[in-house]
């Protein structure tokens, strides 16, 4: 069953790779005029993918400890104010 799902999630991340990779390679080949052969393409698509997912888990993982700060400000001032009563 994993294999099923597997397959074709892993297709989809290599054809936005390739089509992502495609247009930096024509970038870098407008501005530079050096041709870029088409395996180093692939590589650069899936490396942009993945820095997009460190990315989105860098912020994600700042998220989470402002969420915890603020949880553990809340628990102490609940106590504080349990204390005062």
């Amino acid at each position: 069953m994993p294999e099923d799902i597997l397959t074709p999630v892993m297709a989809f991340i290599y054809t936005i790779g390739h089509g992502i990779g495609g247009i930096i390679a024509g970038f870098i080949q407008s501005f530079s005029g050096v041709a870029i052969p088409q395996t180093i393409v692939d590589a650069i698509g899936l490396l942009v993918i993945l820095t997009i997912f460190l990315g989105i888990a860098e912020v994600a993982k700042k998220a989470i400890w402002i969420i915890v700060a603020v949880g553990w400000v809340l628990i102490i001032l609940r106590i504080a104010i349990l204390m005062i009563r």
